[in-house]
């Protein structure tokens, strides 16, 4: 053997044990959902799921780093799937992470448009989604394409069908009346205030287990010497003869009758108990399908009433005396004495300040004390919102934020720096705007050398013709994905040092002597957010440019107790 060749023979023996050793320490995540009962009995738990996955890893020689489960809908809304979006989150932040273990595509996502995008955003990441039950999909071929389609389809067609069973359902359920207590079934969910769930056992399933019906009841809870019933309907009585939220809202507090969700009562809890619908119920109806998805009301046309459902707590005439009180007053929700217009004068609501406790909005209140922002817990629940709270001083506070601007676009005198971080933030707005990947250029010079390496390798006289072929093909793929994104229609807008001062003078005017909607986007556009912290009795406020970003804080001095004049 030549020098050359036990050299060549060397390094091929260090690249194949550098290559064992990569194989025997793939690093994945586990992720594992269940959203019923049903599936739990299928042998679809998450405990049985895991216990799969970390037996497929063993086998495959992979580590799993983490494991992550939810017990929620995989075709919902992705802010209300927390765990799925931290174990994405820990995935890519973890480099050496190269593989997301999934029990099968369903527990990954039903819907097949955005499942399969997720699933191709990962693989050009470096992320492969490995399922333990679906078939290998290399979505480099023509066949690949097919199956992954098929997949995602059957997983979304399943969940649809689903979906209509269960409304169908639910819609037959609240029409059917328990034998023994001639009330209608519920479908879940919490009761009106005045009302309790009861459930009864209504036989068994064919695998022996208890059919569970519930039905609503007056709420018997003893609350400072009288039921919880008697209470809610002291409160529609007193709303039938013109009494306000606030007054319902003070009388729940006063008399510590626990609230629906947080600790104490606001007026908007009120306002939804005293909507249609509602009231109908209070009746003794039930009423469903009354929601949209989205949270929206749906036409009284589409609701589905049930006479008779449930013991009645108001007659039908208290409660058409009700609604037209609401109607007459405008069936205005909140009257805490603010304005949420663009003209109002407050130049920080509208959610640029919030509470850092709660993040609730601060909202401008006028007091017999002076003008004040005040956290909007406090408003709606007369003081008892998320907890001890600060007024803080209109004009203090906004003096200080515009004061800070100022000092900002006195950093900014130097025209040329002016220029170059306008011309950065519009870059970086155009880039969000249209999709741009910065990082795409590089990844497709990246790819681009590759091709031509094959390339070269076959005009060299490669054997193995058909592992270059396929490569090729999967390199081409990733080609003209990556020049979707870096390969952008037009420039990001640019300005010049002459606009930039003129946008330096506008800003300005529009500071001193512009209306408050105007001096309200001036704020927008500079100021990235603006925090209270009650504890620290501190205003904490951060600019967007220049970079890095500037912070500022005033202290409280002037700040007052937000229980003081509510």
């Amino acid at each position: 053997m030549t020098a050359t060749g036990g050299l060549l023979e060397a390094l091929l023996g260090g690249i194949g044990e550098g290559t064992a050793d990569t194989i025997q320490t793939v690093k994945a995540v586990a992720w594992a959902r269940v959203s019923t009962d049903i599936q739990e009995e299928r042998g679809l738990s998450m405990p049985e799921q895991l216990r799969e996955i970390r037996a497929y890893a063993e086998r495959n020689g992979i580590e799993i780093v983490a494991e992550y489960h939810e017990a929620a809908s995989a075709f919902q809304k992705d802010s209300k799937r927390a765990e799925f979006h931290k174990m994405l989150a820990a995935a890519r932040a973890d480099r050496e992470v190269g593989m997301i273990l999934i029990h099968d595509f369903s527990r990954f996502s039903r819907d097949s448009v955005n499942g399969k995008q997720l699933v191709r955003e990962l693989r050009s990441q470096g992320i492969t989604v490995r399922s333990l039950n679906d078939p290998d999909i290399d979505p480099d071929t023509s066949s690949g394409v097919y199956m992954e389609a098929i997949t995602f389809a059957k997983n979304e067609a399943y969940s649809r069908e689903v979906a209509f069973h269960t409304r169908k359902g639910c819609r037959a359920n609240v029409q059917t009346r328990d034998h023994e207590t001639g009330w209608c079934y519920k479908n879940g969910g919490q009761p009106l205030f005045g009302y309790k769930s009861v459930q009864l056992v209504r036989g068994e399933e064919k695998r022996g287990r208890p059919i569970i019906k519930s039905i609503w009841l007056p709420d018997d809870t003893i609350v400072n010497g009288r039921p919880v019933h008697e209470w809610a309907r002291e409160c529609l009585l007193m709303a039938a003869e013109g009494c306000s939220l606030d007054e319902l809202r003070d009388l729940c507090n006063g008399n510590a009758i626990p609230a629906r969700r947080r600790r104490y009562w606001g007026i908007s809890t009120w306002n939804s108990l005293l909507l249609p619908h509602a009231l109908l119920k209070y009746c003794g109806y039930e009423v469903w399908n009354v929601h949209r998805k989205n949270g929206s009301i749906r036409p009284a046309n589409e609701w589905v009433i049930v006479e008779n459902a449930h013991p009645a707590l108001i007659t039908e005439e208290e409660a058409q005396a009700i609604a037209t009180i609401r109607r007459r007053a405008g069936g205005k929700r909140f009257d805490t004495g603010y304005s949420r217009s663009r003209t109002s004068p407050y130049l920080l609501s509208g959610g640029l300040f919030k509470c850092e406790r709660c993040g609730s909005n601060m909202m401008g209140l006028r007091t017999s004390n002076g003008i004040y922002y005040v956290c909007g817990s406090q408003p709606y629940r007369r003081g008892m919102g998320c907890g001890p709270g600060v007024y803080v001083p209109k004009e203090l506070v906004e003096a200080q934020v515009v004061a800070g601007l100022h000092d900002l676009m006195g950093l900014c005198a130097d025209p040329k720096g002016l220029t170059r971080q306008v011309n950065e933030e519009l870059r970086r707005l155009w880039e969000a705007s249209t999709g741009h990947d910065p990082h795409a250029a590089r990844q497709l010079a990246d790819v681009e050398k590759k091709i031509a390496n094959i390339w070269q390798a076959i005009e060299d006289g490669i054997t193995d013709t058909a592992t270059a072929n396929a490569r090729l093909a999967a390199l081409q793929a990733d080609r003209e994905k990556l020049q979707a994104t870096a390969v952008v229609s037009g420039e990001a807008p640019q300005i010049d040092l002459e606009a930039a001062m003129a946008y330096r003078r506008q800003t300005e005017k529009a500071l001193a002597q512009g209306t408050p909607a105007e001096q309200k986007q001036v704020l927008r556009t500079w100021v990235a957010d603006i925090k209270l912290a009650p504890e620290r009795l501190q205003v904490e406020w951060t600019y967007r440019i220049p970079e890095p970003v500037m912070h500022s804080v005033v202290a409280g001095a002037g700040f007052e107790p937000a229980t003081s004049g509510l």
